[in-house]
């Protein structure tokens, strides 16, 4: 059966037709604190939110600057745009919605079909196709295994070699439900944060 509405009242009749005897006029409050409905098996990520990779490093204790992206060392002046994303997805992870979270690397214009990196942890530089994000997302909404994952993906081409592809000869297509079987739940790189002695980005 599919649940398309569900409608709260406090109804002068009662579920036999008859008049409620308790009923009057004037305010009512009915406080819900949770409703949830079953989903079929096997439950796959409803809802599958773009952000950024080192949205968890601005305020990472021993972190190397030098070494991060513009993004991480500038995000005070660029009005704390990583903390706002971070922000933006704890409130995902918290919201029972089935999720997946991808963190791209620095987005280009380059074709889709570059051998990739997944990671998790918020460790990451590079580059990745906006291209190629786009067909991850698509792929995390039918796979079980991305739900409610965080990750982080990149190319494996560095910045100083442009990625093209040869029309006649393209890159075969990918199967990402290889990489989405080796994520796991609940890492988002800000147990680094709690960390006593963090290990170096």
């Amino acid at each position: 059966m599919k649940l398309n509405s569900l409608q709260l009242m406090f109804s002068k009749f009662e579920y036999d037709g008859k008049l409620n005897g308790t009923f009057v006029e004037g305010s009512f409050e009915l406080p819900v604190s949770s409703i949830r409905a079953y989903i079929k098996e096997p439950i796959k990520p409803r809802f599958v939110h773009v952000s950024s990779a080192g949205v968890t490093r601005p305020e990472r204790p021993g972190i190397d600057l030098s070494k991060q992206p513009p993004a991480v060392r500038l995000n005070k002046e660029l009005g704390n745009i990583l903390t706002f994303k971070l922000k933006g997805e704890d409130l995902i992870r918290e919201s029972g919605i089935p999720y997946a979270i991808v963190r791209p690397c620095a987005l280009t214009e380059e074709p889709a079909g570059a051998d990739l990196v997944f990671d998790q942890g918020d460790n990451i530089t590079g580059k990745i196709s906006r291209e190629e994000v786009a067909l991850i997302c698509i792929a995390a909404l039918e796979s079980s295994y991305a739900l409610d994952k965080t990750f982080e993906v990149k190319s494996v081409v560095p910045f100083s070699e442009p990625f093209t592809v040869d029309p006649a000869n393209p890159p075969p297509e990918k199967d990402y439900e290889k990489y989405f079987k080796d994520l796991k739940e609940g890492i988002t790189g800000k147990e680094a944060l709690q960390q006593e002695n963090p290990v170096p980005v």
